[in-house]
């Protein structure tokens, strides 16, 4: 009865709390500036979280505790915000408090075009409210604020996903500078994700060009060892069609992203939603410029980049040559030079409905592997940590930056991306 009562107090002061929110609530100016972009370092602090955490390798039902320090709960809010808009965010960890400030750009609008956040989440007898709330000049009290979160959470998750997290997280607490959380590991969280990744829409678009990848592989005169521009111009012609009362931007992406599930290890386990139900895809080769790494260098980095992570897709690939470096592969520029011509394919790709267009364009009327990736092979490669650090120095060194404006230079040199950029 007494959530009832609130719940319809709240309704009734909605639209008088919407209006003083937007008058009051957004500012002129960020109070938080834009983060610094991911660097090899940060990529490789997220693997070994994961490689702590892999789900495929936890015991379903045991409790696991994970530790997240404040760098990688900022890393994670400036993630996420970049990925709905831009703005930045820093989050501090004191005893039994979490503060995060924010700040996000909205769209143009007639009163101001940044929302600055301030919220403390507290942890009291081993439970988390929100204790203070800010946006902008407008204070919110704490249990409101406790409450209109809840009531969000209720809106965005059905009550089976919302009884699924409460079993899992068990405990949040927070110490100077660290944030521990104690889960229960349920394998199903696994497959709730991926849904909640992936609309299903997209889900239908990917069906779609997982059937036509199954399709593809069983043409006549495929070769078990191929260029991928074989399997990339029929493809992306198909994204064409599909285009023609479609988003082409959403057909590339699906596109680009069932490629890479082919390409990658593993890859339609672990991208892919459920596909047992559908013909299998023949196993092939695919290389480019005669080289099986370069495809799988290429289009990782595309498909990344074409889902808005192109920094993230950038620092990806250097920190994997930063760990070649350290064992058998070697440092190779060649691979960074496939990382990168695969990014800029993969941003060009979604960039725009008419970027999109292009790109289908050039590729259906028989786009060569030198339209999308240039030269390489006259590249330094195969270095070790110590080579690379004679000739090189460090990443980020005059040396290294001259050689990457020269890889830029090529891949900018590409019809490709000379004409659809």
């Amino acid at each position: 009865m007494r959530r009832l009562f609130f719940s319809l107090l709240l309704l009734s002061l909605l639209p008088l709390g919407l209006g003083l929110l937007v008058w009051f609530g957004l500012e002129p100016m960020p109070r938080i500036e834009a983060a610094d972009t991911l660097t090899h370092r940060d990529i490789e602090r997220a693997r070994r979280i994961i490689a702590q955490n892999n789900p495929y390798r936890l015991r379903a039902g045991a409790l696991h505790i994970l530790n997240l320090s404040e760098k990688d709960l900022t890393l994670a809010a400036n993630y996420l915000i970049k990925n709905t808009g831009s703005g930045g965010a820093v989050i501090k960890l004191l005893p039994g408090q979490l503060k995060l400030q924010a700040s996000i750009q909205l769209p143009q609008n007639p009163v101001n075009n940044y929302i600055n956040l301030q919220l403390t989440v507290a942890e009291t007898q081993g439970k988390t409210t929100v204790s203070e709330l800010h946006v902008g000049r407008v204070s919110i009290p704490g249990r409101l604020a406790d409450f209109v979160l809840v009531e969000i959470m209720q809106y965005l998750f059905h009550s089976e996903d919302r009884q699924l997290i409460k079993e899992t997280i068990k405990k949040l607490s927070f110490s100077n500078g660290t944030m521990q959380v104690v889960y229960r590991w349920k394998p199903e969280l696994i497959a709730k994700v991926k849904s909640h990744l992936i609309s299903p829409q997209d889900r239908a678009r990917i069906r779609s060009y997982y059937s036509k990848m199954a399709e593809l592989t069983r043409q006549p005169g495929l070769k078990h060892r191929s260029s991928v521009m074989y399997i990339m111009r029929p493809l992306f012609a198909y994204a064409q069609r599909r285009s023609k009362n479609g988003d082409p931007v959403a057909e590339n992406r699906a596109a680009l992203t069932v490629l890479a599930a082919y390409v990658m290890p593993r890859g339609f386990n672990v991208l892919m939603p459920k596909t047992s139900d559908l013909p299998l895809p023949r196993r092939f080769v695919l290389t480019l410029d005669r080289r099986k790494d370069f495809v799988e260098h290429f289009v990782g980095s595309a498909a990344l980049a074409a889902t808005g992570d192109a920094k993230l897709a950038d620092a990806v690939g250097l920190y994997k040559e930063v760990i070649d470096s350290k064992g058998r592969s070697g440092f190779s520029f060649t691979d960074l030079a496939a990382d990168r011509a695969g990014t800029r394919f993969g941003e060009i790709a979604t960039l725009s409905a008419d970027h999109a267009r292009r790109v289908q364009r050039l590729l259906a009327r028989g786009a060569a592997e030198e339209d999308l990736m240039p030269k390489v092979r006259d590249l330094p490669e195969n270095m070790t940590e110590k080579e690379f650090k004679q000739r090189f120095g460090e990443i980020g060194s005059p040396a290294f930056n001259k050689l990457k404006q020269q890889i830029e230079q090529r891949i900018a040199a590409c019809r490709l991306y000379r004409e659809a950029g």
